[in-house]
């Protein structure tokens, strides 16, 4: 199973409205439950996929104001009414306690241990951490230009559809999609649901 724990690290003045606002909007991507809002700054859900987990980190790290925690335990039973508790409580040791001075941008990833995972050496939460940075890194770099051509392709749309959406030529949509690293986001997009999914494949439980 599962979750996300998300922590607000911006200087919004009504940060709370900000916050549940957040939890709604990232309730509606596709495999991603409900967002319990925790406090004023917190936020945490369990999703149902390795893409959802990741269009989630996407989605906070694009943002540029939440820090972020990750939790994966292949040996719970989603039929289990504590489970979901369960795999919370990991987003959320993920993450640190409250008030702790995590910065934004950062993803940080608990995988609890199982025999699968001990007996290969279990780097699964390292790797997974370090793929988002690497990511994050490339989302930093994108100008605004970059960030409305990549939002538009990454909801579906081709490359003429965008660039008729932004009403500028299919070849400047491509310059802009090259400079804006898509490639590179699609690349490390698909290498960290891999290392998820790796991490809570079924035959991992113990």
């Amino acid at each position: 199973m599962l979750a996300v724990h998300a922590r607000y690290r911006g200087k919004a003045l009504r940060r709370a409205d900000l916050v549940r606002r957040s939890a709604e909007a990232l309730a509606t991507l596709e495999g991603v439950g409900d967002f319990e809002v925790l406090g004023v700054e917190d936020i945490c859900a369990v999703v149902e996929t390795g893409p959802a987990v990741c269009d989630v980190v996407m989605a906070l790290l694009s943002d540029g104001e939440w820090a972020i925690g990750v939790g994966i335990d292949s040996a719970l039973d989603p039929e289990d009414p504590d489970s979901e508790a369960a795999v919370r409580s990991l987003g959320t040791k993920a993450l640190g306690k409250p008030g702790r001075a995590t910065r934004a941008g950062v993803v940080k990833v608990a995988v609890a241990p199982t025999p699968a995972l001990k007996a290969s050496g279990n780097t699964a939460a390292s790797d997974i951490s370090a793929t988002f940075a690497l990511l994050g890194q490339v989302l930093a770099k994108r100008s605004i230009e970059g960030r409305q051509a990549t939002s538009l392709v990454r909801r579906g749309l081709t490359q003429n559809e965008a660039a008729e959406e932004l009403g500028i030529s299919k070849q400047a949509i491509s310059q802009r999609l090259q400079a804006a690293g898509w490639q590179a986001e699609n690349a490390g997009w698909q290498l960290a649901v891999n290392l998820i999914n790796w991490a809570n494949r079924p035959e991992v439980r113990g």
